[in-house]
């Protein structure tokens, strides 16, 4: 079991990290909306039962903090949370990749020559030197969904997408909460 958990909050971590990168830029932020959705037509929201983000029927780290962050921003929208029930119900997706990518440096040569003929004799000599290095990375991507729930349709959603580093894993909490208020910068 303790191994489990262990394994458990490696993924967590390592999902976490895509979301902020070490990179001044940040996540790469998108979001979306339905055409006809105005936060001010709903009061309350909850949390699905089950999140994408969980682990196995268990509540994962990144959830609880996922949840926390997104509380913190809906509240401040003027919604208020409910247990069950809400207006609007909240999910989280989390998901990673990995990337392989390629950087050759430049070329260097070295040459000697040497002629004979009409003016001279020749013969040459010649060496070329280029290094190409593979790069692995992974990304992240973690993203909110909010529906209506009267008519359970999706009516906002926004994603955070980035490279997941050792810094990133070590501030899970900080990078998840980073991660929510920028994907809220664009909330209706």
């Amino acid at each position: 079991m303790k191994v489990k958990l262990s394994v458990e909050f490696c993924k967590t971590a390592f999902i976490l990290v895509l979301i902020l990168t070490g990179c001044a830029s940040g996540p790469t932020i998108v979001a979306n909306r339905a055409p006809d959705f105005n936060v001010a037509n709903y009061k309350t929201f909850s949390f699905m039962d089950s999140l994408g983000s969980d682990r196995g029927g268990a509540r994962s780290l990144l959830s609880q903090h996922l949840i926390s962050a997104t509380t913190n921003e809906l509240e401040l929208e003027g919604l208020r949370h409910t247990e069950s029930g809400g207006d609007l119900l909240v999910n989280f997706m989390v998901s990673t990749r990995e990337t392989l990518s390629t950087r050759s440096s430049p070329s260097t040569g070295m040459s000697m020559h040497h002629g004979r003929g009409r003016y001279g004799t020749w013969s040459g000599y010649s060496m070329s030197m280029s290094t190409t290095e593979v790069v692995q990375r992974t990304e992240g991507t973690i993203g909110i969904d909010i529906i209506d729930a009267s008519i359970n349709q999706l009516v906002w959603e926004g994603a955070a997408t980035g490279r997941v580093t050792d810094s990133v894993r070590q501030n899970i909490e900080q990078v998840a909460r980073d991660a929510v208020a920028d994907m809220f910068l664009q909330f209706p």
